[in-house]
């Protein structure tokens, strides 16, 4: 792997044979910003557009944690959790290419999200610009806005690759936070968006931590933790017990719900199936009975 090509080491090394960049990226993280962000918008088919490459953008960056988290484990761990691509196929390039695709990307996206970013309005009071400078102004602050928050990300998850495996569960978390919340550096949400973004870190970080505690090694990890199940569970009482504080059963039963909702249900329909298939009465739980 001479050049860099965005997603790549994700989708041949770090996690091969799993279409990563289908069931992931674009079946999961992107399903999500779409159902969280572009509600709230007044262009939804640039706001999608627009999102889609900032996400690219965002990987860019996040893979870079990826290939170096290898390289450490590699390094400095006795039983390394590496693919067995690892060794036949590692990258070559140098790993600045992915801030040049990064930059690019990013500049093409803010253009699309031009008129849904949220600049200071503060500073534009003080400085006097015309009609044309303004689109431009709004454009550049929100470019770099977005680096600074790459940048910040890139900081994170190498502090994150330097830690014991028990103090990674921390910064696992503000990971994730950056994965599904830093778009908000340049956009905002309604509160549904908002919540669903907030549950679903929530919900992908309680598994990062059982896995952690349950011993960290590749057999560990809770392959049949319901997800989707939590996530919606998380959610809804969240929208619920948001709902019931603003007298307002509208934050609750509205469009938007429902399709987050469904969403969640599609995406772990097996997971939902096996929890309700295990609700027994406590009688009929041999497990239960009293002796």
């Amino acid at each position: 792997m001479k050049f860099y090509i965005p997603l790549l080491y994700s989708e041949k090394i770090k996690r091969p044979d799993k279409k990563y960049f289908l069931n992931n990226i674009l079946g999961e993280d992107f399903l999500i910003l779409l159902l969280s962000f572009v509600y709230h918008s007044n262009h939804p088919w640039s706001n999608a557009i627009g999102l889609f490459l900032l996400q690219i953008s965002f990987w860019c960056i996040y893979e870079l944690g990826y290939i170096e988290n290898d390289i450490i484990g590699e390094k400095f761990e006795d039983k390394a959790i590496l693919s067995y691509n690892y060794n036949s196929d590692k990258y070559s390039f140098r790993l600045w290419q992915a801030w040049v695709w990064s930059l690019g990307l990013s500049a093409i996206g803010t253009i699309f999200l031009g008129k849904d970013i949220v600049v200071n309005r503060q500073l534009i009071d003080l400085i006097p610009f015309s009609e044309n400078n303004y689109e431009l102004f709004q454009l550049g602050e929100g470019l770099l806005f977005w680096l600074s928050f790459l940048l910040v990300l890139r900081v994170l998850f190498h502090i994150y690759n330097h830690l014991n495996k028990q103090s990674r569960v921390w910064f696992y978390l503000l990971l994730q936070a950056c994965r599904y919340c830093g778009y908000l550096v340049l956009l905002t949400t309604n509160t549904i968006g908002l919540i669903f973004l907030v549950s679903t870190v929530l919900t992908r970080s309680i598994q990062y931590i059982l896995y952690r505690y349950m011993g960290g090694e590749s057999t560990s990890w809770p392959m049949d933790f319901p997800r989707y199940f939590f996530c919606l569970l998380i959610y809804l009482v969240l929208m619920a017990t948001l709902a019931a504080n603003n007298r307002n059963l509208f934050l609750l039963v509205n469009e938007q719900v429902l399709v987050i909702s469904v969403f969640c249900l599609a995406r772990g329909c097996k997971h939902f199936y096996r929890v309700f298939s295990q609700l027994l009465h406590v009688s009929k739980d041999g497990s239960n009975q009293v002796s």
